[in-house]
């Protein structure tokens, strides 16, 4: 009778013929699923960016009075920050003392964070104070007096009263600081504060003999009040020999006529002292915060970047550099996690998203060699156990041969059969600690398949053991009957 036909080799009438649409939409919904998940990073990414708006600037800064130049440039931040959906509300304060004292107190509710100070503005160690940057615009420390004075020099100071400007304000400190010099403590200087504007008024109404103003020579304010009241620059000829005794500053001048020409004012160049204006910040302040008031004044401040970082501060003003400021200035522009993910570098600096990464590749290749070490010990394990299975019968047996091998000629003692008992026992152990470090999270996803094919190599081997006691007690069954 001839062999049946095999089965596999039967041709079918009609086999069924998959669609070939099936493996078209399945990839067609792929390419859909990438698209969408595309767009959804390119949505977030966008949504927390601040490269091209400032949608995550929500912050205060403190400047000074109304109408000094502090608050217009702050002004000036807001304005820009609000047209591309940011939020930078300018306090005004009585100056920079004051500026220093509620950035310090603020660290606990975080009403403020960012600040315009001058350099030389007193900054206590224990402040958590950090530096922005310089403006590129120096400030000049302006003497003003009413036009026809006859003061020339510091000893023509002599019983003077001078406004220097609202308490807690710089321009005040740095007023005071200056006439407590041991050379001038003995002038009997009368120092007083008001206002900006006021105190230029009463100079005019003769009740003080000069007004000191520190800001910009082209602020608005100054062309303002020297010509409504008629005032001049002092500049006494030795203020270089006073300049010289404080490192922060330096001697600018004002050309003649810079604030009117027709009636030359000033009449000649005059000498004054120059000053730093700094940015400054607390800890309220993230590094997304940071980053985009940098941004600002880059935008506002063409000379920014380059007049950065300071080279040098008051030793009364010595902060240090934030992060975000020194990388902001080596490049000259944000970098592309500060671009674009905003809200992760708040969590940590880029600088140490290296170090992160190196972290985790280390944790990874250990738990890959801890998970090799493990797989190599289960293998030498059970490599130990066929071998011991080998030895009860013969060692040139393949399990196989030796599942095949008929009743009772492999193994007839009665001490192999609790050597293979024991076997039994050990690789029912083998495959518990198998299966368990298959299912550890310390194994690498994809090695579950190595530790599985010891499972099945322990499979196959208790299946012996298991035959080899089958035989063993299908032996011994016809011996306790007879």
């Amino acid at each position: 009778m001839a062999a049946p036909f095999p089965i596999s080799a039967v041709p079918l009438e009609n086999p069924p013929v998959r669609p070939p649409i099936a493996w078209l939409g399945k990839g067609l919904f792929r390419l859909l699923l990438v698209l969408v998940a595309a767009s959804g990073v390119a949505a977030v990414a966008a949504g927390f960016g601040i490269a091209h708006n400032y949608g995550y600037l929500h912050a205060s800064i403190l400047t000074g009075s109304p109408s000094g130049q502090y608050y217009a440039l702050a002004t000036r931040l807001a304005d820009r920050a609000k047209r591309e959906h940011g939020t930078l509300a300018v306090v005004p304060t009585a100056g920079s003392i004051e500026n220093v004292e509620r950035l310090t107190a603020g660290r606990g509710h975080c009403a403020e964070m960012f600040a315009l100070i001058q350099d030389g503005t007193p900054v206590s160690a224990d402040a958590n104070l950090v530096l922005l940057g310089r403006l590129p615009q120096p400030e000049f420390l302006l003497l003003l007096a009413r036009q026809g004075h006859a003061l020339h020099t510091f000893g023509d100071l002599r019983g003077a009263s001078i406004g220097i400007g609202p308490e807690g304000s710089g321009t005040a400190y740095l007023m005071r600081q200056l006439f407590e010099d041991s050379d001038l403590r003995g002038l009997d200087v009368h120092l007083l504060n008001h206002g900006l504007r006021e105190q230029a008024q009463l100079v005019a109404e003769g009740k003080l003999d000069l007004a000191a103003l520190v800001m910009p020579e082209e602020t608005e304010f100054l062309y303002t009040v020297i010509r409504q009241y008629s005032l001049d620059i002092v500049s006494p000829e030795d203020l270089q020999g006073l300049i010289a005794r404080y490192p922060w500053l330096s001697l600018g001048h004002i050309p003649a006529g810079r604030y009117d020409l027709v009636r030359a004012v000033p009449a000649v160049d005059k000498q004054v002292a120059r000053l730093s204006t700094l940015v400054i910040a607390n800890s309220c302040a993230q590094r997304a915060d940071r980053v985009a008031l940098l941004m600002l004044l880059t935008a506002e401040l063409p000379g920014f970047v380059r007049g950065n970082p300071p080279a040098s501060t008051s030793s009364a003003t010595t902060l240090p550099l934030a992060p975000a400021a020194h990388q902001f200035f080596l490049t000259g522009e944000p970098e592309i996690a500060d671009r674009y993910f905003p809200w992760l570098v708040n969590l940590m600096s880029p600088a140490y998203w290296v170090y992160l990464f190196m972290a985790v590749t280390i944790l990874f290749n250990g738990m890959k060699a801890y998970s090799r070490f493990r797989l190599w010990r289960i293998d030498a394990a059970r490599e130990k156990l066929a071998t011991d299975i080998k030895q009860l019968v013969d060692p040139k047996l393949t399990h196989a041969q030796i599942r095949e091998a008929p009743t009772g000629t492999l193994m007839a003692a009665a001490e192999k059969e609790s050597v293979a008992q024991s076997i039994m026992d050990r690789l029912t152990e083998l495959r518990t600690r198998c299966q368990r470090q298959t299912n550890s999270f310390i194994t690498p996803m994809g090695d579950e398949m190595f530790y599985r094919y010891q499972q099945s190599l322990i499979d196959d081997a208790t299946t012996t053991v298991g035959a080899l006691l089958r035989h063993s007690k299908a032996q011994q069954s016809p011996n306790r009957i007879d």
